[in-house]
């Protein structure tokens, strides 16, 4: 399937060494000549050799039947409207020249666009296949058009292949083969009308074909994901918020911004973070109809815009050993710098039932002087290290830690909530924590 996304695979794939040599076909040549498959013409476009199994290229197709998202970008999510196993292969009459085969498993999906105001849902129906006469493994997507409308380029949505039909193949090859390689992935395609590649169509076909060799090789070594998202919200209800936040907010707010920095990375930053200190996550929050207030030491120019659509956005000092906020239910520290640390204890001290959010970013502490890591042992660099630290802050403030990594274009995504205490009395532990800091006046 078609993807925007940048991700690629160097010949060379780091995982295993296992050199990755993709040949691509998409022009006239001797391999173009398109070749018969059950009774259709299918034209091969991509294939490689590959060391792994057919079990592990059927667990690849099928995440990626339920996670349709990973492969299409511009998809939120896919909606399974009939999933009909068949029996256990059936013998099939082969011939030199065709076959007649039939799937073991139809799929027939929904997908479900992120711009739905902009982009049309498509039908789509996924075959699978396992030709055990010829050893070879097959997965078809074929787009569903309405009987209104004609199979063109126009009646295909922008983010699917433009295509009568698409399939990824696994062949295994017995081992008297004269092939080195005794395994072959490739994508295959049975065109429109005619058989025309654009340039766009050419890279992202590529890309698609270096995931699946990626996913693949991957899942052969065993690879597990280091960072897992979703761990507080559920993924389909963060991915509905964001796109609704989105598409209501981020077009007025990047064509009207003030500030120097860049509208594309706070703008959608900041919408995904309200999703789960500064003027555009106040804005963003209450104009969602939540009461709230944000505090920073210096005033934005685009501030007058958020407060004229009813935003609290105050321009102060602030010193945390002092200050609480007793009637807050969340204090939520959003790019805070030197309050990073200040965040868990002035949230402890404001109420029982204040709770907090905090995204460590500059490695500041309690004193408001650059973090050092004090008799830390770093393994696993500087970031790890300091969130650590704050943990250990918000653990000493009788919080129990949840930790979550943020869909934001940023390196520095995670987040740290604190939603549930302790029993214990830990003021004993926050006086002292002030007590090392000492007196401090902080921005923000």
């Amino acid at each position: 399937m078609l993807s925007n996304n940048n991700t690629s695979l160097t010949e060379e794939n780091p995982i295993n060494n296992t050199t990755f040599e993709p040949r691509y076909y998409f022009s006239d040549g001797e391999n173009w000549s398109p070749k018969l498959w059950n009774n259709k013409l299918w034209y091969i476009i991509a294939e490689a050799n590959v060391s792994f199994n057919k079990d592990i290229f059927w667990k690849v197709v099928e995440r990626w039947t339920n996670e349709v998202h990973l492969v299409i970008p511009p998809i939120e999510r896919v909606e399974i409207m009939s999933d009909i196993e068949n029996e256990a292969y059936q013998e099939s009459i082969h011939d030199e020249l065709s076959a007649n085969i039939n799937p073991v498993r139809s799929i027939k999906r929904k997908l479900i666009p992120k711009r739905k105001n902009k982009d049309e849902e498509l039908e789509e129906l996924v075959e699978y296949y396992m030709d055990e006469y010829s050893n070879e493994n097959r997965v078809i997507y074929t787009p569903i058009i309405s009987n209104s409308k004609e199979h063109s380029q126009e009646n295909i949505p922008f983010y699917y292949p433009k295509v009568f039909s698409f399939s990824y193949v696994y062949r295994e090859y017995n081992n008297d083969s004269d092939m080195d390689c005794q395994s072959q992935i490739s994508i295959e395609i049975i065109p429109l009308q005619t058989v025309q590649f654009t340039d766009k169509m050419k890279y992202a076909f590529r890309q698609l074909f270096k995931k699946l060799y990626k996913w693949c090789q991957n899942t052969s070594m065993g690879y597990e994901k280091r960072v897992h998202h979703d761990l507080l919200i559920p993924k389909e209800l963060y991915k509905e918020t964001y796109q609704r936040l989105k598409n209501k907010y981020a077009t007025d707010l990047v064509r009207n911004w003030t500030e120097k920095t860049d509208p594309a990375k706070f703008v959608f930053e900041d919408i995904a973070i309200a999703s789960c200190g500064n003027g555009l996550l106040t804005f963003l929050l209450s104009s969602e109809g939540y009461t709230g207030v944000g505090i920073d030491l210096r005033k934005r120019k685009i501030w007058d815009k958020f407060i004229e659509k009813g935003a609290n956005l105050i321009e102060e000092a602030v010193q945390p050993n002092l200050i609480t906020y007793p009637d807050t239910d969340w204090i939520i520290g959003n790019h805070a710098d030197e309050l990073v640390p200040w965040i868990p204890i002035i949230a402890s001290k404001s109420s029982s039932f204040t709770k907090l959010m905090v995204i460590p970013c500059c490695f500041y502490s309690l004193s408001g002087s650059k973090y050092t890591f004090p008799n830390q042992v770093i393994t696993s660099g500087k970031y790890k290290a300091y969130q650590e630290y704050i943990q250990d802050i918000i653990n000493k403030c009788g919080f129990i830690t949840e930790i979550d990594w943020l869909r934001i274009p940023s390196t520095k995504n995670v987040v740290l909530v604190g939603r549930k205490r302790r029993v214990n009395d830990f003021k004993d532990q926050i006086d002292q924590l002030i007590l090392d800091a000492g007196s401090v006046i902080i921005r923000k």
